[in-house]
């Protein structure tokens, strides 16, 4: 049985740093040597298509996120998961089976490793940004459901490790022990706000969440006693 209390005050968090990798995509390794000048060209032809693809991509992504932060910074939450919903079209990568029903794009942008991870990114900060957007709304469960997009299938010590981006990692785990203790579910505030510290002790948000816990904590053990008391008294 979950531990359960009641929150009316949540400290709300900042949304994520909106900027996307901004390193310069590594060149190719050069084939020249084995192919024909045809070829080469070809596959330069095809290399530069790809490359002007992905920046369109990321353009037009680092547009609705900016237009998803103004209205965050208005309050205006709705309008902000709209905006913030919207990138994820154009940071969506099919892969497996997927990937022949994508059409051209999956069939022709032949992304670089550097342009695969700035999609990435947008992608796990256009949910961060609507995990906060519904945290602000009150809706918990919703705020847990786009955390869980950023944490990723594995959910545990090894995946922490090697996820891509640990500063992102770390605000879903805070967002979600905040929207979890906000539903009442100490338990799994408790096991969301461990994991967040485990990667940034100093990080202020979790810290603020702790310390909600631990007087939840109490409370919950203040009430249990109290029924006790009644039910032998």
């Amino acid at each position: 049985t979950r531990k359960r209390e009641t929150f009316s005050e949540r400290e709300e968090m900042s949304d994520d740093d909106l900027h996307a990798n901004g390193d310069e995509p590594a060149p190719p390794e050069s084939t020249a040597a084995s192919s024909s000048p045809a070829e080469a060209a070809a596959s330069s032809e095809e290399a530069s298509s790809s490359s002007a693809a992905a920046s369109s991509l990321l353009r037009k992504a680092e547009e609705l996120k900016a237009a998803g932060t103004e209205c965050f910074q208005r309050k205006e939450y709705k309008k902000a998961i709209t905006r913030f919903s919207k990138i994820r079209a154009f940071t969506w990568q099919p892969d497996g089976d997927a990937a022949q029903y994508a059409g051209g794009r999956a069939a022709s942008a032949q992304y670089t490793d550097d342009e695969r991870r700035a999609l990435v990114r947008l992608d796990q900060i256009a949910c961060g940004n609507i995990a906060q957007c519904y945290l602000s709304l009150g809706e918990s469960r919703k705020c847990l459901e786009y955390c869980s997009k950023v944490i990723g299938k594995n959910d545990d010590d090894e995946s922490a490790s090697s996820h891509p981006n640990p500063d992102l990692l770390v605000k879903a785990y805070a967002r979600a022990a905040s929207a979890a203790l906000s539903a009442n579910d100490l338990d799994d505030a408790k096991a969301y706000v461990q994991k967040a510290l485990a990667l940034d002790k100093t990080f202020a948000p979790a810290r603020a969440t702790y310390k909600q816990l631990q007087e939840a904590f109490k409370r919950h053990s203040a009430d249990q006693k109290k029924k006790l008391s009644n039910a032998f008294g």
